[in-house]
């Protein structure tokens, strides 16, 4: 018959808890891995055993897996548990220490309770084979230490001194002067008054031109035409936008900004102007279909840039010429109010 301590070592790596009857019960607690920080050791995964005294009736575990592996009845390994647990006691009331076998060491304090210390066995059958290993601290040398053997065979590289880039510093004298004083004189000058910034439009064809206003009025009249439209700004008089009329099959031939005079010293001060022409057909013809719609239109002259001046009716004060121009502008939505 085998010793009781190996049928106990045996059941501990299946189970939990293996209970003696009449002694106490051994139960295998789960520990995990363990680095111990001063020894510097490393613990697998393992079945950690302590002693219950308070454990001693029998669940039948041992006593079966006796009888099973001895091939003997069931009272007959109970029988071979008393004497085990006989025996134990005996050693233990003489203050001797009991080993058990792979499980560990039952001894007596000095209050006469039972204790228990367990051995090196590893229970744990996912760690079997695995054991405990010492690893030697890894010694770092201190930031200092290090830095000096960085820079322990290097050789020290003298500063450079920058150089002075005179040319860049010149260039920059001259240059800054001249920066000022260009935008310095446009804005404080009228070298910029006259400048038609719609000239700098690479993409739109345009032609410009000026005529001097004439003494006898008061204000300067300007007509801007842009793609077959007109605008004319009037700084007494009125500001509104003006375009050339877009008939069919009648157009104006360009895009200008012209400067209108008097047409004539007629007593007439006031006249409702439809459109500007450079060529006099276009003028006559436009005349032929603003006289087809009964509006009372006619040529009154040429200005001093050339251009033929269609008027739709002359006034002799501003009421009689303000309503008419809201008559005209039914059908002429870009006439406009002209003064002599």
């Amino acid at each position: 018959m085998q010793k009781i301590e190996k049928h106990i070592s045996t059941l501990l790596y299946e189970h939990d808890c293996v209970i003696v009857p009449n002694l106490g019960g051994f139960v295998a607690n789960y520990a995990a891995a363990k680095i111990h920080p001063t020894q510097h050791t490393f613990m697998p995964p393992s079945k950690h055993l302590v002693f219950n005294k308070n454990l001693k009736n029998n669940d039948g575990l041992l006593a079966n897996h006796i009888a099973t592996k001895d091939k003997t009845n069931y009272p007959e390994a109970l029988k071979y548990i008393d004497h085990f647990v006989s025996d134990i006691n005996s050693e233990l009331k003489r203050g001797s220490k009991v080993k058990i076998d792979d499980v560990g060491t039952l001894f007596l304090d000095v209050e006469r309770n039972i204790q228990f210390e367990p051995s090196t066995t590893n229970f744990l059958i996912d760690s079997f084979g695995l054991s405990d290993f010492h690893s030697p601290a890894i010694k770092r040398d201190t930031i200092s230490k290090r830095i000096e053997k960085e820079f322990k065979d290097r050789a020290a590289i003298p500063a450079e001194k920058k150089k002075v880039n005179v040319k860049r510093i010149v260039a920059l004298t001259v240059a800054i002067p001249m920066l000022v004083a260009l935008i310095w004189i446009p804005l404080k000058t009228d070298l910029l008054k006259n400048v038609n910034y719609s000239n700098l439009n690479p993409f739109a064809s345009k032609e410009v031109v000026k005529a001097e206003s004439n003494p006898k009025t008061s204000t300067s009249n300007t007509i801007v035409t842009d793609n077959n439209s007109l605008s004319k700004s009037s700084t007494l008089e009125t500001s509104q936008a003006v375009a050339e009329a877009l008939v069919e099959p009648v157009k104006a031939d360009t895009t200008a900004v012209v400067t209108t005079t008097p047409i004539s010293d007629s007593d007439f001060k006031f006249h409702v102007v439809a459109g500007c022409f450079k060529i006099e057909g276009n003028a006559i013809n436009f005349v032929k279909q603003l006289q087809a719609e009964n509006i009372s239109a006619s040529i009154i002259g040429q200005n001093n840039e050339g251009l033929f001046v269609v008027s739709c009716g002359n006034y002799a004060n501003r009421k009689q010429a303000n309503e008419s121009l809201q008559t005209i502008r039914q059908s002429q939505p870009n006439a406009w109010l002209y003064k002599n």
